[in-house]
């Protein structure tokens, strides 16, 4: 293990407060920090190729512990607005916090999965950690959504930015959104190190995005991430 990811392991495990935000984005962009640890920063490689805009409309899926959702909402202002996705109860009980803390009312915190039909999923709860699909002692059953229908009955007429890291869901929830993603133009960026049928998620999700029209490429390898754009 090297020494940047002892110490991203490490601070991962300190408690969620809201200031640990704004380390996370010191250490992500301050010049003063070398790149061995700011390139273990998801933030940043979810700015890499897309750099958010004052009135964009993001949506956030996997929201805790709102790094993103922080970060999106400084950046686009009252005049857009970010949607973020959090379906474990105790994830968003830290996420509410953290937004009324920053005092950002840009924000509509949804609180259900993203997935291609609208139903129920059982869910592994990490209790504070990112939860993922699975039975164990800490399964829950969450609500799932597929985003263009949620997005109609939030009278979300527009999408700029889709960002997730949803732990492997990634394929059923683009299935989900497929009128969003033909109607916008959607700079697409999907944490894609999940193993799924033995395969990265990125694979998956650079071959479904070429299908609808979008270029597609994955980079940032310490946070392996899957980058979509219409031309």
């Amino acid at each position: 293990m090297s020494i940047g990811s002892f110490l991203a392991g490490a601070f991962e495990k300190i408690p969620e407060w809201p200031v640990k935000n704004d380390i996370r984005y010191f250490l992500a962009f301050s010049p003063i920090v070398p790149d061995f640890i700011a390139d273990l920063s998801p933030v940043k490689g979810y700015e890499m190729r897309y750099h958010l805009k004052r009135g964009d409309f993001v949506v956030d899926a996997g929201a805790y512990p709102g790094d993103y959702a922080v970060f999106a909402a400084r950046k686009v202002g009252n005049e857009g607005k970010v949607i973020a996705f959090e379906p474990d109860p105790k994830n968003r009980e830290v996420l509410k916090k953290i937004l009324r803390y920053e005092k950002l009312n840009n924000v509509i915190i949804v609180p259900k999965g993203l997935w291609n039909e609208n139903t129920e999923l059982k869910i592994e709860s990490s209790d504070g950690l990112h939860s993922k699909l699975g039975v164990s002692k800490n399964t829950l059953e969450i609500p799932v959504v597929r985003l263009d229908d949620e997005l109609k009955n939030l009278g979300i007429k527009k999408v700029d930015v889709l960002k997730m890291d949803i732990e492997g869901a990634e394929i059923e929830a683009l299935e989900g959104c497929v009128d969003t993603l033909r109607k916008n133009k959607v700079n697409v960026i999907i944490a894609s190190y999940h193993i799924v049928k033995g395969k990265r998620t990125s694979y998956y999700v650079e071959d479904f995005l070429k299908k609808l029209g979008y270029s597609a490429m994955s980079a940032f390898p310490k946070h392996l991430t899957t980058y979509g754009w219409k031309s």
